[in-house]
C-alpha cells in the first residue's frame, strides 16, 4: 500500500503544477552601469552618486527608458534630485507616458516631486500597467509645469503580474480535494 501514499504524494504535486503561477518579478535597481537591463534614450542618464541611479540630464528635452520587449510595469521610485547632496533647481511635477510599440499612451501620470528632495525620502509611482516599451519622461523644463530640476529614477520593478487562476484548473483542483478527502476517509480493510 506504500505505492498509494507516493500517488498522493505526486497527485499533490502535480496539481500543485498545474495551477501555481509563480512570481517573475525583476528589479531593476541600476547599480551596474554595464548592465541596466534597458536602454536609454534622450538625455536620461546613469549616475553613481548615491547608489546607482538614472536621471533626466536635461530639464528641457524628454528622457526614455525604453525596453527590448513590451513589458509589465508596476512601479519605480522618483526623487527631484539627480545626485546625492545636489541643491539646486526649481521643483515641482514632471509628466511620464508609458508607450506601447505603436507609440501609444498606455498609462500616464503626473508627479509631484517637492516633497521629494532629500536622498533619503523617494516617491514610488505605481504603474501596474501591460504592453509598455518605453517610459517617457516629458520635459519638466517646458510648458505646461516651466519646471527646472533633473529627476532621478530607481529600483524599477517589472514582470509581477498576479495571473488569474483558470476556471478549468480551479475545478480540476476542487473535485481533486473532494476525491482526495473521499479516498483518505475510506476505512482500512484489514
Amino acid at each position: 500500500m506504500k505505492w498509494i501514499s507516493n500517488m498522493k504524494k505526486i497527485l499533490g504535486l502535480l496539481a500543485l503544477l498545474f495551477v501555481a503561477n509563480p512570481a517573475n518579478a525583476i528589479l531593476l535597481d541600476f547599480e551596474d552601469s554595464a548592465d541596466l537591463g534597458v536602454t536609454l534614450g534622450g538625455d536620461m542618464t546613469w549616475n553613481s552618486v548615491g547608489g546607482g541611479h538614472l536621471y533626466n540630464e536635461s530639464f528641457n528635452n524628454d528622457d526614455y527608458i525604453i525596453f527590448s520587449t513590451e513589458t509589465y510595469v508596476n512601479s519605480f521610485e522618483m526623487n527631484a534630485m539627480p545626485w546625492e547632496n545636489y541643491g539646486g533647481g526649481t521643483i515641482g511635477l514632471i509628466d511620464i507616458a508609458g508607450l506601447n510599440n505603436a507609440n501609444q499612451t498606455v498609462w500616464s501620470a503626473t508627479v509631484d516631486l517637492r516633497n521629494y528632495t532629500d536622498w533619503n525620502n523617494w516617491y514610488t509611482v505605481t504603474v501596474e500597467s501591460a504592453n509598455i516599451m518605453t517610459l517617457a519622461f516629458m520635459a519638466p523644463g517646458l510648458a505646461p509645469h516651466n519646471n527646472g530640476f533633473w529627476p532621478s529614477v530607481d529600483n524599477l520593478v517589472i514582470n509581477e503580474q498576479s495571473q488569474e487562476i483558470p476556471v478549468p484548473s480551479t475545478i480540476a483542483l476542487f473535485f481533486l480535494g473532494l476525491a482526495g478527502l473521499g479516498f483518505a476517509r475510506k476505512k482500512k480493510v484489514v
